[in-house]
């Protein structure tokens, strides 16, 4: 596995600080965000974690970050920030009804367990309000870093929230502890993984070395091949980092009642990503020869 570097722009003009700033861009590694988070189709470990303005993204680039939710969700949102966008409501309104939203769902499954769909109608509907926000930000031109970082914020809150009421419900359905040790799997997991990315970041800027431009040649058709899996494969792993994805799995554990499955899935996700995450930085700042 090749081993990717991190260049600082050096302080010298000309040819040579143009060169490293392009070569940093273009291998600039991935991150989640996913999948509100570095501009690019995952979002979050959280719900909704970005640190790029959807503002500086391309529809088709904001739509990919939806697979399941463009296609129905993202429509319906976009025609009620239309709606919305000569009026006095605000981006803030609709984030606030997603948080009351998701409240509600928290609290129809803690003291009526026996209606998790009507949970998971008002975990849908805070989805809803979720994408409306953003689009309503767009349409009246209020796109702002405070926005997103409280919608940011309401997410991760939104995320937690909803596993512990059903980590919750799980205990008292099993009368058993473990469904909180799932719980504090998938805790431990993203704060791992998140302060990971972080450390990862910031140990990246005291990396210098050469860059060498790459050769240009037509790949053969193995290589090719090769390429395809390799797509194919990364694109299957970073899947479950979108939020929207795990949005409506959770969506789905709630009007079938599989909440045990759902938390055991999302915790072995993080520590799985957090996990193989540490061996990819080790590999790439220099732990191996």
């Amino acid at each position: 596995m090749p081993t990717l570097l991190f260049p600082r722009l050096s302080q010298t003009a000309g040819k040579e600080a143009v060169l490293s700033t392009d070569a940093a861009n273009l291998i600039r590694p991935m991150g989640h965000g996913t999948e509100k988070q570095r501009g690019e189709t995952q979002r979050g470990p959280g719900f909704n974690c970005r640190t790029e303005p959807d503002a500086l993204s391309t529809p088709r680039q904001r739509a990919r970050r939806y697979p399941i939710a463009r296609w129905y969700l993202s429509p319906a949102a976009d025609r009620l920030a239309t709606l919305l966008a000569p009026t006095r409501v605000r981006p803030v309104h609709l984030t606030f009804c997603g948080l009351l939203s998701a409240v509600g769902a928290a609290a129809v499954l803690l003291w009526r367990p026996e209606a998790m769909p009507v949970a998971a109608a008002l975990v849908l509907a805070y989805w809803f309000f979720d994408r409306a926000d953003g689009l309503l930000a767009r349409r009246q031109q209020t796109v702002s870093a405070w926005g997103a970082w409280l919608d940011g914020s309401v997410d991760e809150l939104v995320d937690v929230g909803l596993h512990a009421a059903a980590a919750a419900v799980v205990a008292w359905q099993v009368d058993a502890v473990w469904p909180w040790y799932l719980l504090a799997a998938m805790l431990g997991g993203k704060h791992l993984l998140m302060y990971g990315l972080a450390l990862e970041e910031h140990a990246a800027s005291y990396r210098t070395t050469e860059v060498r431009a790459p050769l240009l040649r037509s790949p053969t058709l193995d290589e090719a091949r090769d390429n395809m899996a390799l797509r194919l494969f990364r694109a299957a792993y970073h899947l479950p980092a979108n939020a929207d994805v795990r949005v409506h799995l959770l969506i789905l554990a709630l009007a079938t009642g599989w909440l045990s499955a759902e938390l055991a899935w999302v915790a072995a996700y993080y520590n799985l990503r957090w996990a193989v995450r540490y061996l990819l930085v080790w590999r790439r700042l220099g732990g191996r020869p």
